[in-house]
């Protein structure tokens, strides 16, 4: 796997999940490939962490408790 390099370093991705296993997984293998990787348990962590900074990819579970995968998409857009 290549990574993607923006003009101003690695490319950000936020990993959002309710199962801490999977968020693990993602956010080790990503990293270890070189991206920069952030991860929150639901969308209501995501939803803070994109106010407080950007990220140019989103990988999230569809369903989990609180705010849906597809809801928190549709906040994103």
């Amino acid at each position: 796997m290549v990574n993607i390099k923006q003009r101003n370093g690695l490319v950000k991705i936020l990993v959002v999940d309710d199962e801490e296993m999977i968020r693990n997984l993602f956010h080790d293998i990503l990293t270890q490939t070189g991206y920069r990787v952030k991860t929150a348990k639901d969308g209501s962590e995501a939803i803070k962490l994109i106010e407080e900074e950007s990220f140019e990819i989103v990988i999230t579970d569809l369903k989990m408790p609180g705010i849906s995968g597809i809801a928190l998409l549709e906040y994103i857009l």
